[in-house]
């Protein structure tokens, strides 16, 4: 959770240490919550006495900021006031002090935000955690409503998880190249308030071997279940069935599925099921959210996922398969009213449909990954709200028409795409087409992310992707063009392009002026090794924060120093360049 530092507090009547995580601010509490103006002077002795009472402790200070900036009214002398009596103890400990604080800022948590942040609870101490999963989690359990500003539950999700980070309560780990939110982590403290309140209150009760052995009985199982250190959960032998989520990393013992059949959350993504669809037709028919990992294609052959395509409540399904063998999604998959997220850690292919399937538009958001998926008009439909799509070609035939991609343009709320093409891409990996034609295909003008990877994509066609109006993500790696090729950059285009990461090689001319790119942040440049140097039009741009090289020429280094130092010059401090 971050490197430790140690704060020794001394007072009049007591001596103490106390450990904490290192956290850093880029400005002083004083001026995260006043910005460039001083504490109001009816303010600054409530501020003192608060302050004095967060006993000089990091976390507690950072969380009374966020309790501070959340409240809305923060430039009322009442709210100051109430946090003061709230906090003020004079006999306790250090620690007793600054669970107080913490328990506070929970304590003033909207309703809607308490069940996000206590869900924490299920997770491992110093996991991270997947943000899209935290959230798919959050809609399947139905604690996201539509709200004014968006009726996405994916979006309220978001807009809950930064309300979470701007309070303090928990720590964003990993963030996206795009700024967004990737991963998320807890302080061991806020982890232990956090447990303890969800324990109290009946929201998640955690299993372990050390609290229940073979024949312990849980009169009143809590509706969820949390089995992460158990040995078996044979050791779970409940009265009634009122649990309706799992998180477990062991398998369910097949005595205990009956008890569960109001199970709507099922989270065991590092077990191995075997004869997972027999279970789930026979038990799990509420089921809202599964993830599992698959091993062994021989021992339930592509029936996995037709049993899954027959729970009419489904919502995400996340598999993890541990092998690469042409698996098959059923068509019907595609089809299912209720799903939203449907993730395969390997590729598959998708079955062809059958004459009985009605064609009508579904509320699948996330289709990750497929092998040759072809882009027909009933598909168009059925996909119409997908966001986020990857999709995987092996060099099926040599000729992109087949898999119908003139009609890729009309997902208008497509958001992320990724296109592969024979490229070793993390768990799998297909024999480059030894020839096959370039990419002429128009791009849904929704997309904010676009990667290509391996895709013949000619620089001339650039226009193509410039025109894209929300683009903010671009990254093409081994573009599969053998000749040399040029490339002039066109004002107008690439308006809102943040992160820009190009294979170069075979490329020896190009020319860009700094309004060519005004949004650029980031640029990762790829086997430049035919050109002398970097286009200093984008040394001049006052957005320009990093320049990433990768196998290039040292003239290009050189030149990329260059610009740092141009940029350092211009107070650009945080511009940097890094070689690899």
């Amino acid at each position: 959770m971050g490197k430790a530092i140690r704060v020794k507090v001394n007072r009049s009547r007591l001596s103490a240490t106390f450990s904490l995580p290192l956290i850093r601010y880029s400005s002083s509490p004083e001026e995260k919550i006043f910005g460039q103006e001083s504490c109001p002077l009816h303010l600054v002795e409530l501020g003192k006495k608060v302050a004095r009472n967060c006993r000089g402790l990091p976390l507690t200070i950072v969380v009374v900021v966020g309790l501070l900036l959340s409240s809305g009214n923060m430039m009322e002398e009442e709210l100051w006031e109430s946090i003061f009596e709230n906090i003020s103890s004079i006999e306790s400990t250090i620690p007793e002090q600054c669970s107080k604080i913490l328990r506070l800022s929970y304590d003033w948590l909207p309703l809607r935000l308490k069940q996000c942040f206590l869900y924490i609870a299920a997770f491992p101490e110093d996991f991270e955690i997947d943000v899209s999963k935290m959230i798919m989690l959050w809609v399947a359990e139905g604690f996201l409503k539509p709200s004014k500003q968006s009726t996405c539950l994916e979006d309220v999700g978001k807009g809950c998880l930064e309300d979470l980070v701007n309070r303090n309560l928990v720590l964003a780990s990993k963030k996206g190249v795009d700024g967004n939110l990737l991963a998320l982590g807890i302080h061991d403290i806020l982890r232990k308030i956090c447990i303890t309140k969800a324990e109290q209150e009946g929201f998640l009760h955690h299993v372990s071997s050390t609290r229940n052995d073979c024949n312990d009985t849980i009169e009143n199982p809590k509706r969820r279940l949390s089995a992460l250190n158990t040995q078996s959960f044979g050791e779970l032998h409940t009265q009634d069935s009122s649990t309706r989520s799992i998180f477990s990393e062991i398998e369910l013992d097949a005595t205990c599925t009956p008890n569960f059949r109001r199970l709507s959350i099922l989270n065991s993504p590092y077990v191995t099921w075997l004869d997972l669809s027999e279970v789930l037709i026979s038990t799990f028919v509420n089921l809202r959210y599964i993830s599992f990992t698959l091993d062994n294609i021989m021992s339930c052959p592509n029936g996995i996922l037709a049993s899954l395509s027959k729970l009419p409540n489904l919502e995400t399904i996340i598999a993890n398969m541990t092998y690469y063998k042409g698996l098959q999604v059923p068509y019907e998959i595609l089809t299912m009213q209720k799903l939203r997220h449907l993730i395969m850690s390997h590729p598959c292919y998708v079955s062809d449909p059958s004459k009985t399937i009605i064609i009508k538009e579904s509320d699948l958001q996330t289709l990750d990954r497929l092998i040759n998926f072809i882009f027909t008009e009933d598909a168009i439909k059925i996909l119409v709200n997908l966001k986020q799509l990857k999709v995987v070609f092996d060099g099926y035939g040599d000729n992109w028409d087949v898999f119908n991609l003139n009609n890729l343009f009309r997902l208008q709320n497509l958001e992320e795409l990724e296109v592969s093409l024979g490229l070793h891409n993390h768990l799998f990996w297909f024999d480059s087409p030894k020839s096959f034609p370039t990419w002429n295909y128009a791009f849904p003008i929704s997309l904010k992310k676009l990667s290509l990877q391996g895709v013949p994509f000619p620089w001339e066609n650039m226009t193509i992707i410039g025109s894209l109006p929300c683009l903010q993500v671009l990254e093409i790696v081994e573009n599969n063009i053998k000749r040399v090729s040029e490339w002039t950059s066109m004002e107008g285009q690439f308006l809102r392009l943040k992160y820009f990461c190009y294979s170069l090689d075979y490329f020896v001319k190009w020319e860009v002026e700094k309004d060519h790119l005004p949004s650029l942040e980031s640029l990762i440049l790829r086997n430049v090794v035919w050109i002398d140097e970097i286009p200093c039009g984008l040394g001049e741009i006052d957005s320009l924060q990093l320049i990433e090289l990768h196998d290039c020429h040292e003239s290009v280094v050189n030149s990329a120093m260059g610009i740092q130092w141009q940029q350092h010059e211009n107070g650009n401090d945080a511009f940097r360049v890094k070689r690899f």
